[in-house]
């Protein structure tokens, strides 16, 4: 006989969480022993997790362009051409214009890049 479920062609590993332990009513929380319960996290506290990872990787990069990700170069460089059409934040657009510049720059190098004397057929 044939299943009716679809076969998972990759299993994702549950990521767990630490909770506090719970105080019950009437009875102090034991002080010298500590314990620790595991939730599965959610999907979207997993996607927030990630989020702020992106957000923290494409600060950090600002400045260090040689050593960051590709995703994080590219997260970047939106970042700055975004600034660069704002036009009431015409007060960063140097700012954003080097910044920019430092991450064309950085895939030009990385990936052999050759600007000048392409065929445009």
């Amino acid at each position: 006989m044939s299943s009716t479920k679809p076969a998972a062609t990759a299993r994702t590993p549950t990521l767990h969480v630490a909770t506090a332990p719970q105080d019950t009513p009437g009875q102090p929380a034991p002080a010298t022993q500590t314990t620790q319960t595991t939730q599965a996290i959610t999907a979207a506290q997993r996607q927030q997790a990630y989020r702020q990872r992106s957000k923290r990787a494409v600060t950090q990069a600002i400045g260090a362009e040689a050593h960051a990700s590709r995703v994080t170069l590219l997260a970047l460089l939106g970042r700055d051409l975004a600034l660069l059409g704002d036009e009431t934040a015409s007060s960063r657009h140097s700012a954003a214009r080097n910044s920019a510049r430092r991450v064309i720059n950085a895939l030009v190098t990385r990936y052999d890049i050759n600007l000048e004397g392409q065929d445009r057929t």
